[in-house]
């Protein structure tokens, strides 16, 4: 090999060992530049809010006539049911028809026993009076026959009172109700004062709520928010009553709440927001707080990053929810892009 070839081979290989240094000091920038670059989230924040917040216990219940604007429609003597007029549930008016009854045989043969004893007494005290007037009675015969009338009278009356008399009976709602229960059938043999029916007088209906013992301290007077379970508008209401003992079955206390007017139908399921108290607490955008795997938590955001802290979530009010956790009031915390932060992650806050 002469002197020429060597010194090209050598210069080509020293050409080689330069570009192969070069392109691995280049690797070696960029790998160091990707190191330098970590990820960046766009979020928008809010301050955490500082209040007096209600505290709330949810109790639930079933709409029910109140003891006190309930009816009973008894028989007013022995009779026999016709036709019943209503149904369970059904709205009546004052005065409108309800059953059709008869008298029960028994109880026509008191009337006509009445009846007949009132026209012998009426007769009876004619004759006395009649005799006393020609000077052939004397004064306390007249004054017997006078009570003996009057007293027939007096059971005659209380039989038309009762109703009987006519060969049939309609009976009628006493004032605008709600037809709750029918106890009686056409055909069924009904005893004097046995119960025919039950009104609810329309209007007085309350809320039947189960309070849970140890959820909060309850009161006469405390504010309660109904809801239907079936749908339809809340129901602002106070309680009217709370109970003293706990109900032996399902372990709650009763608790009354009256529904103002409101046109809930009886036997209708409600869910009650029962307000027990005040207290101060931090709220932040429900949208701030992350449910996950590690638990909830919250980003706040300082210093253009992104710092984890796990809380306590309480209640909503409204669109905000309580939080409790080594927070102050006032710091920002992540709200929209939350869940696409880490802990420590650098962050853009959008319009900054």
């Amino acid at each position: 090999m002469s002197r020429r070839t060597i010194l090209i081979t050598a210069l080509v290989a020293l050409a080689f060992a330069a570009s192969v240094a070069l392109l691995v000091a280049r690797r070696g920038a960029s790998a160091d530049a990707d190191d330098d670059v970590s990820p960046t989230a766009s979020v928008t924040t809010a301050p955490i809010q500082s209040g007096t917040l209600t505290d709330v216990a949810t109790a639930y219940g079933v709409v029910q006539a109140d003891p006190a604007g309930t009816i009973t429609l008894a028989a007013p003597r022995a009779l026999i049911v016709q036709r019943v007029l209503v149904q369970p549930g059904q709205a009546v008016a004052a005065g409108q028809g309800l059953i059709t009854v008869a008298s029960a045989p028994g109880t026509d043969l008191a009337y006509r026993q009445a009846v007949d004893a009132a026209t012998a007494a009426q007769g009876d005290l004619a004759r006395v009076q009649r005799l006393f007037d020609a000077h052939l009675a004397a004064a306390d015969q007249l004054t017997a026959a006078r009570k003996a009338e009057a007293d027939a009278q007096a059971a005659l009356a209380a039989e038309q009172q009762q109703g009987a008399g006519p060969a049939s009976q309609t009976l009628a709602a006493p004032g605008a109700a709600v037809v709750t229960n029918i106890a009686a059938s056409p055909g069924d043999r009904i005893a004097q004062d046995a119960s025919l029916m039950t009104l609810a007088r329309q209007g007085a209906v309350s809320a039947r709520l189960g309070l849970e013992p140890g959820a909060g301290a309850f009161a006469v007077g405390e504010a309660v928010t109904l809801h239907p379970v079936a749908g339809g508008g809340a129901v602002a209401s106070r309680l009217a009553m709370v109970g003293r003992a706990t109900d032996p079955q399902t372990k709650t206390i009763l608790a009354l709440a009256p529904l103002n007017g409101a046109a809930l139908p009886i036997g209708a399921g409600v869910e009650a927001d029962v307000v027990t108290g005040s207290h101060l607490g931090l709220t932040v955008p429900r949208a701030a707080v992350v449910f996950d795997e590690t638990g909830d938590h919250v980003f706040v955001v300082a210093g253009g990053k992104a710092r984890r802290v796990f809380v306590t979530v309480g209640r909503d009010y409204g669109d905000a929810t309580e939080i409790k956790g080594p927070l102050a009031a006032g710091e920002l915390v992540a709200v929209q892009g939350a869940y696409e932060l880490q802990d420590g992650m650098a962050v853009k806050v959008a319009g900054q």
